[in-house]
Order: structure tokens, then C-alpha cells, then sequence
């Protein structure tokens, strides 16, 4: 059985919840048995390996803990992960791929063999590198990993000449893509999506009901034309006007309604590569982009 990828389906769990901290889920496998499973909690709460060892059905004395990705070893809001493997009785660790964190890369594993724990890496790991794609481009390139998301025809269209669109996907295709947009810390669109389709741009489950994490809205928006009842407008606190020019009236009334904007000038346009750099400052690491043609052009053209 390969319990390294049945800890995959654990970390699947944990998206859409855990944000900013990386999706982990672990097993603990005695006598080729699961006797315990977890993945990681809200902020603050356990880590998958933490909550593995709390849903235990037998000691893990002997046990083996499999888990997507390395053990942290350094205190953040929770106490070190390798701790209270160490003391938990397990005594070899299978892992799906390295932390490219800093603040672990390495040293998580190197704590575990000083313990005397058998310490392996997994076998066909590719769709846990693939799981991680998003964060281990954060830490290697230092910058935010972009993908886009749309729907074309056959014929590579993504709307007809006069720029109407209506859906071409399927429920279990639009499913995966709330998945997607639970899992990006940003998702980016135009004003013309805005203006034409009003949508929520909010993540959602396949019962309807909004994912515990959601991103945030940004909205390219050259000269301010947004429409203040637009239903990204609900929660402005959640979303982020990038503009070029903004009336002074329009200036009073995003104030007045704690609506937050950003302007990024370039010629008569948004800065996208200034866009970027801001929200990597503000720890924004994945971003999905959704917009029409110009939004989408905009990002293959960097």
C-alpha cells in the first residue's frame, strides 16, 4: 500500500484552512495498519503530525510516521513537529519531499537521525512535489508562483467577437476550480470581468458553502471605474483596487467605505510586475489569475 500518497489525500484536507502555513498530512502506519492520520489545522493549531499522534488508535511505540512533507524543528506558534516525534515511541519516518523553507531545510531530518530514527525518503513522489509546486518555487525563486485559469474552446476561444462568454466547463471542472482558488493566497481579474459578470470571486465547496480561507480579491482597475455595489465591494477588507488614476470623489468614497487600493502607475495602465512585488511583500505566495483576454495577456506577456 503506499501510505505516503494516502498521507497526500490527508493534506488535501487541509486547503483552503491552513493558510499561510504549508498543507501536511501524516500517517502513522504499525504492522502495515493505519492507526493514526491528520492534517494540518487553522494557524496556531496542530501541525498533521501533531494531530496524527493525538488520533491514535494503538501506541505508536514501533510505528512508522509517513508524512508529505519534512517535520518542522523550530517554534513558531506551535512547538517543534520533531519533538514530540522523538518522544512519541515511533521510530522511523518516511517523508514525501525536503522543506524548502529555511527555517527547516533539513535540519527537521537531521534532529530525527540525531534520535536515532530511521529517516527515508519516499519512493514516486512526484504528485507531492507537484502538491508543493506553489510553495518550493516561493523559497527557491523568492517570488510569488502565478498560474491562470480559463476556459477555451476548441478552437482557442475564450469568448465570441463581441466579448460574450457563457460556461463551457462542467460542475466537477468549476469544482476544481474553487479547489484551486481555496488554495491561492490571491486571485487577480480585470474590471471588465467585474463590470460584465459581478462575481463573488470568493472560494466555495462543492455544498456551496465558503472554504474557511478565502484570497484576496484584486481587481485591475486603470482609472477607477469599479462600481461600489459590485459584489466584491461586500467585503472590502478582502479586496485590493490596483489602479493607475482615481478621481478625488472616487478617492473620498473608497476612505469612507474602507475599501483598500493601491496605485501602481505605468503609462495608462497597472504595473503588473510592481503588483507583484507589492503582495510578495505582503506574503502573498500563490496567485490565480482569472480574468478575460487583456487580464490574461497582460501576465503571459512578462
Amino acid at each position: 500500500m503506499d501510505f505516503l500518497n494516502l498521507a497526500l489525500d490527508q493534506a488535501k484536507l487541509a486547503v483552503g484552512l491552513c493558510f499561510p502555513n504549508p498543507a501536511v498530512g501524516a500517517l502513522i502506519v504499525k504492522n502495515n495498519v493505519v492507526i493514526g492520520s491528520g492534517f494540518t489545522q487553522q494557524p496556531g493549531e496542530n501541525h498533521a503530525e501533531i494531530m496524527a499522534l493525538e488520533n491514535l488508535s494503538e501506541s505508536s511505540n514501533n510505528a512508522t510516521l509517513y508524512v508529505t512533507l519534512e517535520p518542522c524543528s523550530h517554534m513558531g506558534k506551535t512547538p517543534p513537529c520533531v519533538e514530540k516525534i522523538i518522544t512519541s515511541g515511533i521510530t522511523k519516518v518516511v517523508y514525501g519531499i525536503e522543506d524548502p523553507n529555511p527555517k527547516v531545510s533539513g535540519s527537521g531530518l537531521r534532529k530525527l537521525r540525531d534520535a536515532n530514527i530511521t529517516v527515508e525518503k519516499g519512493e514516486n513522489t512526484s504528485l507531492i512535489k507537484t502538491f508543493y509546486e506553489a510553495y518550493i518555487h516561493n523559497h527557491k525563486q523568492q517570488k510569488p508562483f502565478i498560474s491562470a485559469k480559463f476556459a477555451a474552446s476548441l478552437d482557442g476561444k475564450i469568448a465570441t467577437s463581441s466579448g460574450e462568454s457563457k460556461w463551457i466547463t462542467n460542475e466537477l471542472s468549476r469544482n476544481k476550480a474553487h479547489e484551486i482558488r481555496a488554495a491561492s493566497d490571491v486571485i487577480i481579474v480585470g474590471i471588465n470581468t467585474i463590470i460584465k459578470d459581478n462575481p463573488l470571486l470568493t472560494a466555495r465547496k462543492e455544498d456551496g458553502n465558503e472554504y474557511e480561507h478565502q484570497p484576496l480579491r484584486v481587481i485591475l482597475d486603470s482609472n477607477c471605474n469599479i462600481p461600489i455595489e459590485s459584489n466584491v465591494m461586500n467585503n472590502p477588507t478582502n479586496t485590493l483596487i490596483a489602479y493607475n488614476q482615481i478621481s478625488e470623489d472616487k478617492n473620498k468614497l473608497f476612505k469612507q467605505k474602507g475599501i483598500n487600493s493601491i496605485k501602481l502607475p505605468k503609462e495608462n495602465i497597472v504595473d503588473i510586475n510592481e503588483l507583484i512585488s507589492f503582495l510578495y511583500s505582503k506574503s502573498k505566495y500563490q496567485i490565480l489569475v482569472e480574468g478575460g483576454s487583456e487580464t490574461l495577456g497582460s501576465f503571459f506577456n512578462l
